[in-house]
C-alpha cells in the first residue's frame, strides 16, 4: 500500500503530514476564544499535589479492523547510509500481525476533575537517537517534567521541536543535553533536521489520565475519580477519535477503540 519512494519526494509527503498535525495540535491547545496570547504556564513553585485517592481503572485496546495490513511508509536514503541503511521507515503504522493491535495511539481522557492546588509527578524523560530513529516514537509526559535529548549514534543528529515550544538542539555523536521543563500542557512534533524521515510525537498534561498503545495495542490509565469522560484516542496516521467511557469507584472498566484504513 505504501510504496517506496525517494527522498524529495518523502519531505513533501512529510511536510504536509505535518501541516495535517499541527491542525489536529491547535484544536487541543487553543488559547482563550478572543485572545492571542497563549495559555498561561505553569509556574515553577507549584505547591505539593495532593495524592489521588480515587480507585477507578480503564483498561482499552487499540485495534486495526480489515483484511489488508497496512505497512509504515519506506523512504530511499542517501544520508549517513553507513550507519543508516540505504532504506528507512518513518515508523508510522505499527500494527500487530498476532491481534491487529495497533502500537503508538495516544489515549487520554477529558476534563477529570482534580484536588485543588493539584500538579502531577513531574518525570525525567529522554528522548534518544538511536539507529537513526527516535525513541520512544510516541510518549506521553506531565507538566514541570524534564527532557533530556540524547544521541546513542556515532554520527550527527539535531532535535527540532514544533509545537509551542520551538527549539532547534544539535547533536554530536555520543551526546546528550537537557533541552527544557515543560510548562504548559500541548502537543510537540520532534524532527531531525539531518535525517527527515526521523520524527517523534510527545503530548503533555497537567494531569496523568493518559496513556499510549503498547505494541498488542493495550493500554492502561489508573486512578480515575467516578464519572462519565470523554476519552481522545490520536494516532499520526489514522487520526483521531473520540468516545465517551464511564469510571465506577473501585472498579476496572474496558474500551475496544477501532480503526480503519482510510486509503482508497
Amino acid at each position: 500500500m505504501h510504496e517506496l519512494t525517494k527522498a524529495r519526494k518523502h519531505e513533501t509527503t512529510t511536510a504536509r503530514t505535518l501541516v495535517a498535525v499541527f491542525l489536529f495540535l491547535a484544536t487541543c491547545s487553543d488559547p482563550p476564544a478572543n485572545s492571542s496570547e497563549p495559555p498561561a504556564e505553569m509556574g515553577s513553585n507549584t505547591p505539593s499535589s495532593p495524592a489521588l485517592d480515587a480507585k477507578g481503572v480503564l483498561e482499552g485496546q487499540v485495534l486495526f479492523e480489515g483484511s489488508t495490513i497496512p505497512r509504515s511508509t519506506r523512504v530511499e536514503n542517501t544520508t549517513d547510509p553507513q550507519d543508516c541503511g540505504t532504506i528507512q521507515s518513518l515508523g508510522n503504522i505499527i500494527i500487530s500481525s498476532r491481534n491487529q493491535g495497533i502500537k503508538n495511539v495516544i489515549v487520554a481522557l477529558n476534563d477529570v476533575p482534580l484536588p485543588q492546588d493539584y500538579s502531577p509527578q513531574p518525570v525525567s524523560f529522554t528522548l534518544d537517537n538511536r539507529d537513526c530513529q527516535f525513541q520512544p516514537h510516541v510518549a506521553v509526559i506531565t507538566t514541570e517534567s524534564s527532557i533530556e535529548a540524547v544521541n546513542s549514534d556515532p554520527i550527527f543528529h539535531s532535535v527540532h521541536w514544533y509545537g509551542f515550544s520551538n527549539l532547534n538542539q544539535a547533536l554530536g555523536p555520543h551526546q546528550s543535553k537537557v533541552v527544557q521543563t515543560v510548562k504548559r500542557p500541548g502537543y510537540v512534533i520532534v524532527k531531525c533536521d539531518v535525517h527527515g524521515w526521523m520524527q517523534a510525537f510527545l503530548r503533555v498534561d497537567n494531569h496523568p489520565f493518559h496513556s499510549v498503545s503498547a505494541e498488542d495495542g493495550t493500554f492502561r490509565i489508573e486512578n480515575i475519580p467516578a464519572g462519565s469522560y470523554v476519552l481522545e484516542v490520536w494516532h499520526e496516521y489514522f487520526g483521531k477519535q473520540e468516545l465517551t467511557v464511564n469510571i465506577k469507584d473501585d472498579a476496572l472498566s474496558r474500551v475496544t477503540v477501532y480503526y480503519r484504513d482510510q486509503s482508497p
